[in-house]
């Protein structure tokens, strides 16, 4: 295996992009470079191996070497050498020199294409660590109401400052905020029996504040 004809197969080599079968040349070439000296010379895996490699079909791997002989990416290379390694004829492979002086053009105009997203990202939510859940803008997320509060509560305040309720006496069951008719006083421990607060609704239950 050599690391300087991997990296050429990864990185240098001129497939056309334009081609429909530039990935299948490409991992394919990747198959060979994975068998060849550092110098791109003597590469000569079998086809299955290449099969097992790409996960293609013979028949496409065998289309995929022909054709990138055909680019003059590949060349045959010295068979003595192959058969040096190989001594049955019949089990010998064809043996290939990567064309290792040819690369492809390379671009300066500093442009190195889009990274990858983040594993965590899929385009909605994001949780930061130790943090609270945010929006990709940064909107917090909303607090959910509570259970225990009446739906339609209104504002303590209403427009101009004035108070749009009086101030809780604090003897009998109301909250900041409760309506006059949400402040009560319970007769009995099961609360199913009660009457006005007579400090906060005087005029229903008939008192004075």
């Amino acid at each position: 295996m050599s690391l300087e004809a991997i990296t050429w197969a990864l990185n240098r080599a001129p497939i056309p992009r334009d081609r429909r079968d530039a990935s299948s040349l490409a991992v394919v070439l990747l198959g060979l470079a994975n068998h060849a000296d550092p110098q791109g010379r003597n590469a000569f895996p079998s086809l299955s191996t290449l099969v097992r490699y790409t996960r293609l079909s013979e028949r496409s791997v065998r289309y995929a070497v022909r054709s990138l002989e055909g680019l003059e990416l590949i060349r045959p290379s010295d068979p003595v050498i192959v058969a040096a390694y190989i001594k049955r004829t019949d089990r010998r492979p064809n043996g290939y020199d990567l064309a290792v002086e040819r690369v492809e053009a390379v671009d300066n105009s500093g442009n190195e294409g889009q990274g990858l997203p983040p594993a965590d990202q899929h385009g909605g939510q994001t949780q930061p660590r130790g943090g609270q859940t945010t929006t990709q803008r940064g909107a917090s997320t909303a607090p959910e109401p509570s259970l225990n509060h009446p739906k339609n509560r209104p504002s303590p305040s209403a427009p101009g400052g004035r108070s749009a309720v009086p101030a809780e006496c604090g003897e009998c069951d109301a909250r900041p905020g409760d309506p006059i008719s949400a402040r009560l006083i319970w007769q009995d421990e099961d609360r199913t029996v009660s009457v006005p607060c007579p400090r906060c609704a005087p005029q229903r239950s008939g008192g004075a504040r």
